[in-house]
């Protein structure tokens, strides 16, 4: 009885075989001489799987751009501030080597800043402007000042606070009888 099965499958090309091994009602596999191809409705993911993994995307990239925005806004605002404090440091020892007095001028319309005669100028961000300055101001408007570095490393002193975007405040510190300039946080 099992030879008479085994030539009824041969005789139908190996169907009834590959019927057994398949769940009910599934369409049979093919058969063929190394054939061993998915079924087309098995191959790949639905679009119901497809929209649902890039609305998780969409919420995921949601929930932390603004988070890198920020951090990349932080870190340009310290950025131009570390600039702020190399010319100053700049300044100091170009003071102490030649012993003369080396000015850091600092526009506060325009957030702009240059060392005196040696071209080095830089600009603050946008969006950060300056909240108060303790600066020499060589004019009644106040609005352009400069910060003095001495041949003995000392400086007229100074202090800017500053105000970048989102209301985060920054400190820059010139020491008066040091000249060392300190960069700080204040919130």
């Amino acid at each position: 009885m099992a030879l008479n099965r085994a030539r009824l499958a041969t005789a139908r090309g190996g169907r009834e075989a590959g019927r057994r091994n398949s769940k009910p009602g599934a369409p049979a596999a093919r058969q063929g001489a190394g054939s061993a191809s998915p079924r087309p409705d098995d191959a790949g993911f639905t679009f119901l799987e497809l929209l649902t993994v890039l609305a998780l995307m969409a919420l995921l990239l949601g929930l932390v751009a603004p988070t890198f925005y920020r951090s990349w806004e932080r870190e340009r605002v310290r950025g131009s501030l570390r600039d702020l404090g190399a010319v100053l440091r700049l300044a100091r020892s170009i003071a102490v080597t030649e012993r003369v007095q080396t000015r850091v001028y600092v526009d506060l319309e325009q957030g702009r800043y240059w060392l005196e005669g040696k071209g080095r100028a830089g600009r603050l961000p946008a969006g950060t402007r300056i909240a108060q300055a303790s600066l020499v101001w060589p004019e009644r408007g106040r609005t352009l000042g400069y910060i003095a570095f001495y041949g003995d490393g000392a400086s007229s002193g100074a202090r800017l606070d500053l105000e970048g975007p989102g209301g985060r405040r920054f400190t820059v510190y010139v020491d008066i009888i040091t000249g060392k300039a300190t960069l700080g946080t204040a919130g």
